[in-house]
């Protein structure tokens, strides 16, 4: 059997780096593809969620590899939330007694520009939301306005309103209270981070020439 784990937020996979750097959970749809790609024909693959979401399009990505997979378990373990609860969506799914899925709106960080330009991405959220809203109604049958108004709400189900509404197959027995890996309220990358990363890797990178460079110097010397 394989298992992928989705936990922490889930990242674009050229973001992925700056949460390894600081050793910090994350996924990206890298991981998934090549966890599912290295399965052989017919393994069972076990996807094990604990992750508040994070990125839309990369939690789209990794909905997409997951879906309809026959050999392809979910496993919602604590929280699925935001775009994790996308991912959850793929495909047969089991939850924890404990565990909770969250549903809510797509929001947009880093917005500027006058009026017209908020308007253009208020359109460009409603429409995101219509996108991810397709995953709950496959999974469902429920229509798009019934889901569109628990997104708008930010809806919180338990393990047994998750089956109870179609969002999850079965919930599973003899499970222990799992640890609270992520939350909704936000990624933990910043920018601030971001740049902190990238100037800690480019002064190491430096180090590492200057080092190699001494030893080329003191190789021509024959010292």
């Amino acid at each position: 059997m394989v298992t992928v784990k989705i936990n922490g937020d889930i990242v674009r996979n050229e973001d992925k780096w700056i949460y390894d750097w600081f050793d910090m959970e994350a996924t990206c749809p890298k991981d998934v593809t090549a966890a599912v790609e290295g399965a052989r024909d017919g393994e069972e693959i076990e996807v094990l969620i604990n992750s508040g979401g994070g990125d839309v399009l990369a939690g789209q990505e990794i909905y997409t590899v997951l879906l309809g997979k026959d050999n392809v378990t979910i496993k919602i373990q604590s929280l699925a939330g935001s775009a994790a609860g996308v991912v959850a969506m793929a495909g047969k799914s089991q939850i924890s007694p404990v565990a909770m899925l969250m549903i809510h709106n797509v929001s947009m960080c880093g917005a500027s520009g006058d009026y017209h330009d908020m308007q253009k991405n208020a359109e460009i959220l409603k429409q995101m939301n219509a996108a991810l809203a397709g995953a709950f109604t496959h999974k469902t049958g429920k229509s798009e306005e019934e889901i569109l108004e628990i997104m708008d709400r930010e809806t919180w189900l338990t393990a047994n309103q998750c089956v109870e509404h179609g969002f999850v197959d079965e919930i599973m027995d003899g499970q222990q209270a799992p640890q609270f890996v992520n939350s909704y309220s936000g990624m933990w990358l910043t920018d601030e981070l971001r740049q902190k990363a990238a100037d800690e890797k480019k002064a190491l990178e430096n180090k590492e020439a200057e080092k190699r460079k001494l030893l080329e110097d003191l190789d021509f010397y024959g010292v």
